[in-house]
């Protein structure tokens, strides 16, 4: 039965099963994708979050850049979903964990397992930090993870609304956040250091009534740690941000370096069997009750999880800026379709639109009518065929495929193929497409799914109509520069340019051109498609965007053309 949240309503295509966490930024769930029958957390956030649409609309951006981060100390986002009845994120279920519980149930960890475990926070924290270009702004012992294999995973990526992450975290939040100061990578250090000194002491550098005092003007209390660390925290605990190191990358070598020679060259290994240890010990016990505070104004020891809903043992969010465009260079049509890498780069296109069809012959001489005829005529005569396909790009998810195509007259495209993508889709599949429908393996039976949606419906969609060879002939059609640039045996090259809005309205592929136009801006598509001597294709390539610059490449091939047996649904699917 689906678990129901508290404003009814759950994430279509999970089985819903136990909740794993409710915090205040909202609840979270383990959940089974139903096609896959993967095991994901669900993070339903809280109605105060949904209603905030500053927070919102850098969330949005932020999730397509995490979704895009693959690194072992970082919990992989999926997919962030929007409804009217609220938004929820799904992540990777991490088997394990939290630093938190781990702590309340165990105490100090010693000085090897703070060291692997902050050596973890740092390097998943250098993931975010150089590839994404966003910070944390949320870390504490709640929000990193410990699998299996004592790996520290960060997770909590950034939910604080704007002006309160120093109140949802105060034993970790730096001296300049509780002055208004945002989120930067000089905070996220000071909290990894504060998280560091508790795994060594059992409780955070400053607790009592005034923590915005401590942090400002309490004395780092080093002495309460080993010798050689002292330095350490020193460093990442400095009042003044412009003191603490410059990167996390540059806090991890003085790390490596410290322990190196306090405890020689194996003390990662150690560090991390004692990891595992302790999480496995700490798994297997409840956790004990959270003590009342001291009435002290000094420090006290605390719960290690300190703020207002980090008793979720999964809490799960994503990042608070802006996503990095990954930037792809393009390559000349010659270059991708031979393999040649000294061919000229393809001739710059222009941004123009056109409503119809021109009624003259496109610039370049040649004219798409017939050659469109030639491959209508070919592909009928041998409609089957194996291919590849990929798309990637600064602003999309990247896709790819791989297997048989079958073309239907008069319908799209039936495929019996491997399909793979990114965040829940990133596990490749075995999948059959037939007319509007994806059917997935999963384990002995197959799941079936209208295309399109999310997960992998809507990448069997991108990749039935990027793939297909209707989409090579709007492209031809649409053309207002095409040029034949190669011939010779292997095949003829015809490399040209057609208005996005022209293909924006080509049956079948008017979609995927728009949201590649939306995607990166581009007014104009370039293109390059490669035939063989019987005018079936071979190769090509599709290109939104600037070649050096914000773009979305389309790549594919086609070999083994001739008529194979017709692709049929799975005789076990529903």
């Amino acid at each position: 039965m689906a678990f129901t949240v508290v404003n009814g309503w759950t994430v279509p295509g999970f089985t819903h099963g136990r909740e794993l966490g409710d915090g205040a930024t909202g609840r979270v769930v383990l959940a089974v994708d139903d096609l896959t029958s993967t095991k994901v957390a669900i993070k339903y956030l809280d109605g105060a979050l949904c209603a905030d649409e500053v927070f919102l609309t850098r969330f949005r951006t932020a999730a397509r850049s995490l979704s895009q981060l693959e690194d072992p100390n970082v919990v992989d986002l999926y997919d962030f979903v929007e409804t009217p009845d609220g938004a929820a994120i799904v992540m990777q279920y991490v088997e394990g964990v939290s630093l938190r519980h781990v702590l309340a149930v165990q105490g100090p960890t010693g000085p090897l397992a703070a060291l692997s475990l902050f050596g973890g926070v740092l390097l998943g924290l250098a993931a975010v930090h150089e590839h994404a270009v966003f910070v944390h702004g949320a870390l504490r012992p709640g929000n990193i993870m410990i699998d299996g294999e004592g790996n520290a995973r960060l997770t909590d990526f950034g939910t604080s609304s704007a002006g309160t992450v120093a109140q949802s975290g105060p034993p970790y939040a730096a001296p300049e956040l509780w002055d208004g100061a945002s989120v930067t990578v000089a905070t996220d250090l000071y909290a990894a250091t504060a998280v560091f000194y508790e795994c060594l002491t059992g409780q955070p550098p400053f607790a009592g009534r005034n923590m915005a005092r401590l942090h400002r003007e309490a004395p780092i209390p080093a002495d309460e740690v080993p010798g050689p660390l002292r330095d350490l925290i020193h460093r990442g605990l400095a009042k003044d941000p412009e003191r603490r190191p410059a990167s996390a990358a540059d806090y991890l070598a003085a790390l490596e370096e410290a322990a190196v020679s306090a405890y020689g060259p194996s003390w990662e290994a150690q560090g991390r069997g004692r990891v595992t240890e302790l999480a496995a010990q700490a798994a297997l016990q409840p956790e004990p009750p959270k003590p009342k505070p001291a009435r002290s104004s000094g420090r006290n020891p605390i719960v290690a999880s300190g703020a207002r809903g980090a008793g979720s043992r999964t809490r799960w969010a994503v990042p608070a800026i802006a996503a990095l465009a990954v930037v792809i260079a393009g390559i000349s049509a010659a270059t991708l379709l031979t393999g040649d890498a000294k061919e000229p780069p393809a001739e710059p296109t222009s941004a123009q639109q056109v409503s119809s069809p021109q009624p003259t012959l496109p610039a370049g001489g040649v004219d798409p009518g017939p050659l469109i005829a030639r491959i209508d005529q070919a592909v009928t005569q041998a409609p089957g065929a194996l291919f590849t396909y990929r798309q990637s790009g600064c602003c999309g998810f990247p896709v790819a495929g791989k297997g048989t195509l079958g073309v239907v007259p008069g319908g799209p495209p039936s495929y019996t193929l491997t399909l793979s993508g990114t965040g829940a889709a990133r596990k490749p599949v075995r999948a059959v497409i037939v007319q509007n429908r994806l059917y997935v393996r999963a384990g002995k039976t197959w799941r079936s799914s209208p295309l399109g949606g999310r997960g992998y419906p809507a990448l069997a969609d991108q990749v039935r109509a990027g793939s297909s060879v209707v989409n090579l002939t709007a492209l031809l059609r649409s053309a207002t520069k095409l040029r034949q640039t190669t011939s010779n045996r292997s095949g003829v090259i015809y490399e040209g340019a057609a208005p996005a809005a022209a293909l924006a309205r080509s049956p079948g592929v008017g979609p995927m051109y728009s949201r590649m136009a939306q995607a990166t801006g581009a007014q104009e598509i370039a293109f390059a498609v490669k035939l063989d001597a019987e005018h079936r294709p071979i190769k090509f390539w599709v290109r939104a965007g600037a070649e050096n610059g914000r773009n979305q490449m389309l790549r594919g091939s086609y070999t083994g053309w001739g008529r194979k047996p017709a692709i049929q649904a799975p005789a076990n699917a529903p």
